[in-house]
């Protein structure tokens, strides 16, 4: 049995954290009922405890442990006066948080929602802050919650569940970078006045609707003029809009082919470069094994074996529809089929690094 007068729980976000409680007296670790992972422990007790700190407007619940049935009541329709914390919490079941306001700073940072959590039309005057890989193991449902003031923070918070932001309101923007939605993510009617950040690490496992809120952050980078970023965030719709179509269906294959790997929707000139440079050393290699391309005999008054070099020229110049004049296919081999390819991929690509280039520069 411990023999501490004060509850022993760490947090590693908060290291001079200590918890004035007194340690239960069967708790290995020497925590108090409020850390103290256990279902067995005794809920009235804890319940009432938990009260008795709201009705003195003690919102620190840092690493709480809140068992299952105890919390469905507790912060529904609450007026937080001051700052709340529930930093590294578990909660193992159901969370109601519907229609609170959080006047101060709201701390979740780290927190583990096991069960379903609802936010709805919830009001945050000032920070919210849900990073640290704040986890939400069921479905996350901040519609028509309100953000006021201090941008939303959800760096690194993982989904595992639907994240429900229909209708939620931003007056100062969200970040959702390094986030990860492993399910449905629901961005519908977002109402947002400042900026949506979103980087290459927020992932969306779930194809449907991944393409919301990417569309509304290129907007609204478009809005400030940022209009480099707005490219990005049109890079990363497309995308998630091609995802959307059937895993082996023609037309995902084609506009990956088309759209994407040869030029990146217009936003990766150095696409179209990779894509050309591909083409014409490809050619060349195939041309010096097939061989059928001969040298002009106005040219080369003897005999001229086709090296990598003459393959390389030869493939150049078609692609750059220079047209032939030193070295020319054999017209009565199948070769001549793919000289003719070789100029119409060429004049297209060129044509299009011309317009993706044109198009970065513009910006």
């Amino acid at each position: 049995m411990p023999e501490n007068k004060k509850c022993q729980f760490k947090t590693g976000y908060l290291p001079t954290y200590e918890c004035p409680e007194p340690p239960l007296g069967d708790s290995e670790k020497g925590y108090c009922i409020f850390h103290e992972p256990s279902k067995d422990k005794d809920i009235k007790k804890f319940q009432e405890g938990i009260k008795e700190k709201i009705g003195r407007k003690d919102y620190d619940f840092t690493g709480y442990w809140f068992p299952e049935h105890t919390t469905t009541f507790l912060f529904s329709h609450h007026n937080f006066k001051k700052d709340a914390s529930f930093q590294e919490a578990t909660f193992k079941g159901e969370v109601d948080f519907v229609a609170t306001t959080f006047e101060g700073k709201a701390f979740f940072r780290g927190c583990t929602f096991e069960g379903n959590v609802f936010f709805t039309a919830a009001t945050f005057e000032k920070e919210a802050d849900f990073r640290g890989k704040a986890k939400f193991e069921g479905i996350a449902d901040f519609t028509e919650a309100t953000f006021r003031r201090d941008t939303a923070l959800f760096t690194g918070a993982i989904f595992e569940g639907q994240a429900q932001l229909l209708k939620t309101t931003f007056d100062n923007g969200a970040d959702f970078r390094q986030a990860t939605f492993k399910s449905c993510a629901y961005f519908e009617e977002l109402k947002i006045k400042g900026l949506l950040y979103l980087d290459n690490e927020t992932k969306f496992e779930e194809p449907k609707g991944a393409d919301v809120p990417f569309r509304i952050g290129k907007m609204l980078w478009q809005r400030q003029g940022e209009y480099t970023l707005a490219g990005e965030y049109y890079y990363k719709e497309k995308i998630a809009r091609r995802k959307q179509l059937p895993r082996y269906s023609p037309e995902r294959w084609f506009e990956y082919v088309l759209f994407d790997a040869t030029c990146g929707y217009g936003e990766r000139p150095w696409k179209v470069l990779r894509t050309g440079l591909g083409v014409v050393f490809g050619l060349a290699f195939l041309y010096r094994i097939v061989g059928h391309i001969y040298p002009s005999p106005e040219l080369f008054n003897e005999p001229h074996t086709l090296t990598f070099l003459d393959a390389l020229y030869f493939s150049v110049v078609t692609f750059t529809t220079l047209g032939f004049g030193d070295w020319r296919p054999d017209p009565s081999h199948w070769i001549r089929y793919v000289v003719m390819s070789e100029a119409f991929i060429g004049a297209f690509l060129m044509a299009l690094f011309i317009v993706t280039f044109a198009r970065r520069m513009m910006r």
